[in-house]
């Protein structure tokens, strides 16, 4: 049996034989604290898979709520993620199985998965269209209808659609009875290209390079260019809501359409600590203003180290929310971030992709904005006592 949340984590216990019992003696945790809920485990070609939620599974339009997956041989785990980092890590692993893509549907998460009689893999889940994303006359209450796609296995991994994850046209069904065919054929996924390099800063010289500026300056002795890197001292201030105060070095981006890459590495420590910890991060934010940005950052999350992916909007009619995170893949020691802009039918649409040093970029969900000709930005903040390194900033454009 298979229990536990969010905040306590994820533990198993055996059954009894006859199924009615489990003994508490044999608790075993399989899941960090303060990263998943909603745990399913099914074995298949001798493994056995833990499909976990992660975020907020509630917050209207802005809901970041996601499906990801750990292996183990065992039953008990320990369960590992593609690039091999276990569940129960400060840094904590899991592989992205589904998220938001773009279309109408956010917070794509809570899900169950299941064979149909032709042998096809599907998953049940929950998701929020962010066009309708509340019960009529209720607004705050987040309606969250169930969907039902295909699950494609790759190289002995899941994801929703062959990677394209949340449909959003009729599709297959599944093989109901037996003898059934299922007419479902997976769709290949196109992910992003990298084009050529149009601008970059390499933190070669002894100060800033030429088209950065700030919004609120910090003190001098609070970031500096050396060595190689831009070192940038957290600061005591936050970009939420309406707690807007601390710094953002921004610069321009001459592209319609693009992928900023950053490499950073935050010196706050792993496991628990107290408030001057918690929340610290560090990255990169496509930013119009205080109140309308885009975030990627490696961020301190109580006893864990996590890939923050958010949404910030304003204003917003009464009773929706202003900003919105999901997670992407584990952040390293030191940890690359890159946020790809695409415009789809008129519409932005930013994807974040997370990768440590030495392992596979990982892409996580794609958030929609109208930012139009915002600056790129790096944020070091959440309390002060601890530094962000960036070893670099590098702006492509896509092919």
């Amino acid at each position: 049996m298979y229990f536990g949340g969010y905040y306590g984590g994820i533990f198993a216990r055996p059954l009894s034989a006859d199924g009615f019992s489990t003994d508490k003696n044999r608790t075993t945790r399989i899941t960090i604290d303060n990263r998943y809920e909603g745990a399913e485990v099914v074995r298949k070609d001798g493994y056995y898979y833990l499909f976990v939620s992660a975020t907020n599974c509630c917050n209207g339009p802005l809901t970041g709520y996601s499906v990801f997956v750990g292996r183990s041989r065992g039953p008990l785990g320990p369960y590992r993620d593609r690039e091999g980092v276990s569940l129960l890590e400060p840094r904590v692993g899991g592989s992205v199985v589904l998220s938001m893509n773009g279309n109408r549907w956010v917070g794509t998460g809570h899900n169950t998965v299941l064979q149909d009689f032709d042998g096809q893999w599907w998953t049940l889940y929950h998701a929020v269209d962010r066009n309708a994303p509340y019960f009529g006359g209720s607004p705050g209450f987040t309606r969250r209808p169930l969907l039902l796609d295909a699950l494609d296995w790759t190289d002995g991994w899941p994801t929703v659609r062959g990677g394209n994850w949340a449909s959003d046209r009729k599709q297959p069904g599944p093989a109901a009875q037996p003898g059934d065919r299922s007419r479902y054929r997976t769709e290949r996924f196109r992910d992003i290209r990298l084009g050529r390099l149009i601008d970059r800063d390499e933190f070669n010289g002894s100060a800033l390079g030429n088209g950065w500026a700030w919004v609120r300056e910090p003190e001098a002795d609070q970031y500096g260019v050396s060595g190689g890197v831009l070192s940038f001292r957290t600061q005591d201030g936050d970009l939420f809501v309406n707690s807007n105060d601390a710094p953002v070095l921004t610069r321009p981006v001459a592209a319609r359409e693009y992928i900023v890459e950053t490499r950073v590495r935050l010196d706050a420590p792993l496991g628990k600590c107290g408030l001057d910890c918690n929340f610290n991060q560090a990255g990169a934010v496509v930013y119009r203003n205080d109140d309308n940005f885009i975030k990627l950052v490696d961020v301190s999350i109580f006893n864990t180290r996590q890939t923050e992916f958010a949404k910030e909007l304003g204003p917003v009619p009464p009773n929706f929310p202003r900003y919105g995170n999901t997670v992407v893949g584990p952040p390293g020691e030191w940890t690359r971030l890159r946020v790809a802009k695409e415009v789809v039918r008129g519409e932005e649409r930013y994807t974040a992709y997370t990768q440590q040093d030495g392992g596979e970029w990982v892409r996580g969900g794609t958030w929609t904005h109208a930012l139009g000709e915002a600056d790129l930005g790096l944020v070091s903040f959440g309390g002060a006592g601890y530094t962000a390194t960036f070893d670099y900033v590098r702006v492509y454009r896509l092919r």
